[in-house]
């Protein structure tokens, strides 16, 4: 990020966040199958930050592009259904994604609204469960996320965000789970570096 910073002409007008974020994963739709057994999955957060980096590149006044990548700790909660049995473990969630921003209201405004869409993928690292070492696993996500950003000085703004990922859950690698799909919802803050020519 300290290169992002000192880089110019090519970067001007670009920002770059670092932002922190509360995950939130709502109702699995569909359920996971083990066997015969059915089960309820969810990742559930820790009482811990999310933290990642946003970076975009504005092609005109109100369009650009982002990348970002962000990591929390989170539980892996997987309810029985059938059994009535309960297996929750750590997890370590990584997302990269892209998002196309269009960007809302006046340049000199105090508040400068901004929406964004796009594709991603979630890394989780499963660790150590009951029964062994969960390992890696992925899963494609689409996110989308509305909020603004409020200048402080010519360089710097605050960034507040909500957005909503819509994704598979994963299997963790085994090829018996059929997982069913999920919903995260994350808000977020952060501060905005601006470059300028």
């Amino acid at each position: 990020m300290v290169v992002l910073l000192l880089c110019a002409p090519s970067l001007a007008g670009d920002d770059v966040t670092v932002v922190l974020g509360r995950p939130e994963v709502g109702k699995s739709v569909g359920q996971a199958i083990y066997g015969s057994i059915r089960w309820n999955e969810q990742q559930s957060a820790k009482a811990a930050l999310a933290v990642g980096v946003e970076y975009r590149h504005w092609f005109a006044n109100r369009f650009g592009i982002q990348v970002d990548y962000n990591r929390t700790n989170t539980n892996a909660v997987f309810d029985s259904i059938s059994i009535g049995g309960l297996l929750t473990f750590p997890v370590t969630r990584h997302e990269i994604s892209g998002a196309v921003v269009r960007r809302f209201g006046r340049p000199e405004s105090k508040l400068r609204p901004f929406f964004t869409m796009g594709p991603g993928v979630l890394l989780f690292d499963g660790g150590y469960a009951p029964g062994g070492n969960v390992g890696w696993s992925a899963t494609p996500e689409l996110a989308a996320a509305g909020g603004m950003d409020r200048p402080l000085s010519r360089h710097l703004s605050f960034r507040i965000a909500y957005s909503v990922h819509f994704f598979r859950n994963t299997g963790f690698g085994d090829p018996q789970f059929h997982p069913g799909m999920a919903r995260l919802q994350q808000p977020t803050v952060g501060l905005s570096w601006k470059f300028w020519r």
